[in-house]
Formats: structure tokens, sequence, C-alpha cells
């Protein structure tokens, strides 16, 4: 554990801030993950709930049918489009705001509080403005608990930046002996 420790400390010190490696991406695929989990919870509850699991992207693609008139295939791609856009686009932002040298377990907590912020601004304000079939359908509690899993989602950023710093190393060293060779 002290050798990963002080790896860790020695790829923050050698590597300078690179917004693309140590936020972009980490927070595109944080996100990713995180409208991953959201989108099976989502569709599972509505496939026991209502017996239609897609009904959850019809109701976010919601967003361009107003009416509540999204049917087929086009809108459930739509639907999920926008949902992981969204989702990639916040855990970018959650991935700009934490800390370069925090752990695992603080942006679990991050996380879960930046989720939970989410969860309050969406469900009061976004979702009935943005998509009034998904304000009409969606019951709070099942928008609380796909939240509590985005925000277990964007624990792994520290992670990915750790992954996303090694491989530019790697990448560094290999140039350095096309270099020397």
């Amino acid at each position: 554990m002290r050798m990963r420790g002080r790896r860790q400390a020695v790829d923050h010190a050698a590597a300078p801030w690179n917004p693309v490696r140590d936020a972009v991406l980490p927070g595109a695929l944080a996100g990713t993950l995180g409208a991953f989990a959201m989108a099976v919870l989502a569709c599972a509850f509505a496939a026991v709930l209502q017996g239609e699991p897609w009904r959850p992207a019809l109701l976010v693609a919601g967003l361009f049918f107003r009416g509540g008139t999204a049917q087929g295939a086009g809108a459930v791609l739509l639907g999920l489009f926008i949902h992981f856009a969204v989702a990639g686009g916040l855990a970018t932002g959650f991935a700009l705001l934490l800390p370069r040298r925090g752990t695992a377990v603080a942006a679990l907590c991050l996380g879960m509080l930046y989720s939970l912020g989410l969860w309050a601004v969406m469900t009061r304000l976004m979702i009935p403005f943005a998509s009034p079939p998904l304000a009409r359908e969606a019951p709070s509690a099942l928008l609380f608990l796909l939240h509590i899993a985005f925000g277990a989602a964007l624990g792994t950023v520290p992670v990915l930046r750790d992954i996303l710093t090694r491989v530019d190393r790697l990448r560094r060293q290999l140039q350095l002996l096309k270099q020397a060779a």
C-alpha cells in the first residue's frame, strides 16, 4: 500500500494539470458509468412497475416530444442520448470541482453530495421545465435512488485519473525511447 501511495505522489508531482486527462476523460467515463447504472435501474423498475422497460427513455425524450407522444425506437435512442450526454456533462463538472489529490472515499462522499444536490435541482426546477411528461410520471423517490447510483459512479473519478495518468506516463516513456533510438 505504501508503494501505491508513493507512485501516486510521483505521478502527481511529475505530471502537471492536464484538463483533458484530469477532468474531461475521467468525468466522461464516470458519467457514462453513472448514466448506465441509472438507465439499468430505471428500466428495471419501469419493467416491474409498469410493464414497459423503455418508458424512462421515452419520458426523457419528452425534452423534444413535449406532449408525451414519444414512440418507437428512435425516441428511445433520443432519450438515451440525452440522458448519457447530460450525465457526461454533469460528471465532467464534478471532475473539475474534485481536488486532484483526493482519495476515492472523499470522491465517493462528495459524489453523493453532488448527486443529491442534482436530484434537488433536477426534480424541482429542471425536469418540470425540460420534460413535462417526465415531471408528470416520474416518482421523486425513484429519481432519488437513481441519483444515489449516479453519485456512487462519481466515486470512480480518482481511479480513472490514476489510470489515465499512468497511461500518459507510459506514452511519454515510449516517446523518449523512440527519440533515443
